[in-house]
């Protein structure tokens, strides 16, 4: 008799050998109880976890003769036939290579025939998402009102390429992926059968690498016996796989939490010259930090493959990383494990990994950003009690050097040398003849006092920007002929136009103010200019009132009081003393006279 795969020779013959779908093995016995059998359902599920083997134990339930049944016998014709392949009520169709309309339309033709053999016609069409849209438009009518003897199931790996018409007509069962201790449980059963010696670690890393898929499980099983033979040892599974060792995970884990970047690089180097896969490492090591970060967080023991000595090495190394350094640890190995595919030196690539890992600021980092954000709110808090403290310091500084207030008795205070008071009122200095100003005087001279300490650092700063703007004022001037904007620097430069002073972020200009209008109009071009310089934003507030300015006021206040001549002086006067300086002729005279205060006040007489 030729061998059968192992996967095909223990295929599920019953409910009870359905491994890891409890749900669904129990919905469907329930139906059988009721009666309540549904006309078209639909088993979907990654590859190897029994959808197409619960069809069939399904179909064997409803045609056993002892049925509909939960436990067909597999002694009687029906259930013999079923398990051969060759009953003809009960149709495998496979998708792929029957997609196209006309296979349609001959399973509607046989669709309508009772069935031979057994109680009901049950046609399994397996990878159904591979039918066309006119295949699938085709099927719609029967699928939705079928004869009362058939019964559809649709099996597909890929449930969205299905239509909605098609999904709405099924009952859909979702197929899990199978837990590793299952896995291993149904391991134990089978070598148990055969008589083979296995040792659980290997089938633990048998079920792990199958991730999840019961056929791929049994496969690789098959695989190692033939190289095993009569015994399934751990190290024979590890170079059968291509992986390594559960233990050095471990090890590595804690040299990480070491910062002990060596031992990592060690492992890495023995890794790679025994031909082991590093990609295969990479995503083993990822996934080894993805279990502690679930202990970590408290996630349930079903969600974690590993035994149970490994389980309770996990709980002890996720008491000591945090969850914020565990979820770095693993966007580190996950952005390497994609960069070594594309990468012609692989090994670099989860070497400067590994030595990533060890990085100071990876563990700075693991504070995460809202304890960091608490941690700066402290030092907040604590800098703003230091500055209210230190201005208490300074009132009382102030107090003893400025005297009481409204009649209070002066503190006895150390003696300070004698300021000038002279522009103070002569009865606001201190009664006790010390010389001192009082508080009020200082008020009164001074506006609201002395300035504080963040006051003087504004003056600095102020000071500091004037300062720094004198200097490249002749530059910005430059540029702005070089930016095509002549007009206005031909204004500036004949208005003399300069920066006289930096209030909290406010500059004043000086210079002829005659152009001021014209100035201020395209002041945001000269603070665009100043900000690409010097990288401050800097507004013009405005002109600074200089003499020149003072002097048209008179001028306009002379002519509003009707003394005309204080106007003719000032210019005859203006004329006279050029005459004496400047042999110049009177309609020069005139046009400097107009340019000077503006042709607006200008009268000639």
């Amino acid at each position: 008799m030729p061998y059968i795969a192992l996967y095909r020779k223990y295929r599920p013959q019953n409910f009870n050998e359905i491994v890891g779908q409890d749900a669904i093995v129990t919905t469907l016995k329930n139906q059988i109880k009721t009666g309540r059998i549904g006309h078209a359902y639909l088993f979907c599920g990654m590859r190897g976890t029994g959808k197409t083997s619960t069809a069939r134990v399904f179909a064997k339930a409803l045609n056993c003769e002892k049925g509909p049944t939960v436990n067909p016998c597999n002694e009687c014709a029906p259930c013999r036939a079923i398990n051969t392949g060759s009953m003809m009520d009960v149709i495998e169709m496979d998708a792929a290579s029957n997609r196209g309309i006309d296979d349609i339309r001959d399973l509607r033709e046989r669709v309508n025939f009772p069935p031979s053999e057994g109680k009901y016609k049950v046609y399994i069409i397996d990878e159904v998402h591979m039918l066309t849209t006119e295949a699938f438009n085709a099927l719609l009518k029967t699928l939705e009102e079928p004869p009362r003897h058939v019964v559809f199931i649709l099996a597909t790996t890929e449930p969205n390429k299905l239509p909605q018409t098609i999904l709405s007509r099924c009952m859909r069962f979702d197929f899990r992926r199978v837990s590793t201790r299952q896995l291993v449980a149904r391991m134990k059963e089978i070598v148990q059968e055969m008589g083979i010696e296995a040792e659980e670690q290997a089938l633990v890393q048998l079920a792990r690498s199958s991730q999840g898929s019961v056929r791929d499980a049994l496969s690789l099983m098959d695989k190692a016996m033939a190289f095993g033979g009569k015994k399934l040892l751990y190290d024979d599974v590890l170079n059968l796989l291509g992986a390594v060792n559960r233990d050095i995970f471990f090890a590595v884990s804690r040299a990480v939490l070491n910062k002990d970047g060596g031992a990592v690089l060690d492992v890495i180097d023995d890794i790679a010259s025994r031909g082991k896969d590093l990609f295969r490492f990479a995503d083993d090591l990822m996934e080894h930090f993805r279990d502690i970060l679930l202990v970590a967080v408290g996630a349930d023991r079903n969600l974690i493959d590993a035994a149970d000595e490994e389980y309770a090495e996990i709980q002890k190394l996720a008491k000591s990383y945090s969850r914020e350094k565990l979820l770095s640890i693993i966007e580190i190995l996950k952005t390497a494990a994609n960069d070594m595919k594309w990468s012609s030196q692989p090994r670099i690539v989860l070497e400067a990994a590994a030595v990533k890992l060890m990085l100071p600021e990876l563990w700075e980092e693991s504070q995460g950003y809202i304890s960091r954000i608490q941690d700066l709110e402290q030092q907040l808090a604590m800098l703003q009690e230091r500055l209210a403290e230190a201005e208490k310091i300074l009132a009382k500084k102030e107090h003893a050097a400025f005297g009481p207030v409204d009649g209070q008795p002066l503190p006895e205070r150390p003696q300070v040398a004698q300021r000038d008071t002279a522009d103070l009122p002569k009865e606001e200095t201190l009664r006790d003849g010390s010389g001192l100003p009082s508080l009020k005087a200082v008020a009164e001279t001074q506006g609201s006092g002395h300035p504080t300490i963040s006051e003087r650092k504004e003056e600095n700063r102020d000071s500091e920007i004037l300062q720094k703007l004198i200097q490249i004022w002749p530059e910005l001037i430059e540029e702005l002929g070089k930016k095509r904007k002549k007009s206005l620097q031909t204004f500036m430069q004949t208005a003399d136009v300069k920066p006289a002073r930096v209030e909290k972020g406010w500059l004043y200009l000086s210079g002829n103010d005659v152009y001021k209008e014209i100035i201020l109009a395209d002041k945001h071009i000269i603070e665009e200019m100043v900000k690409n310089a010097t990288g401050m934003d800097i507004s013009i507030k405005g002109f600074e009132q200089n003499k020149r300015s003072e002097d048209k006021k008179k001028l306009l206040a002379d002519e509003k009081t009707g003394n005309g001549f204080g106007r003719e002086k000032t210019c005859s006067d203006a004329k006279e003393g050029n005459d004496e300086n400047n042999d110049i002729s009177d309609e020069e005279f005139l046009s400097n006279v107009i340019k000077i205060f503006g042709s607006d006040i200008v009268k000639i007489i």
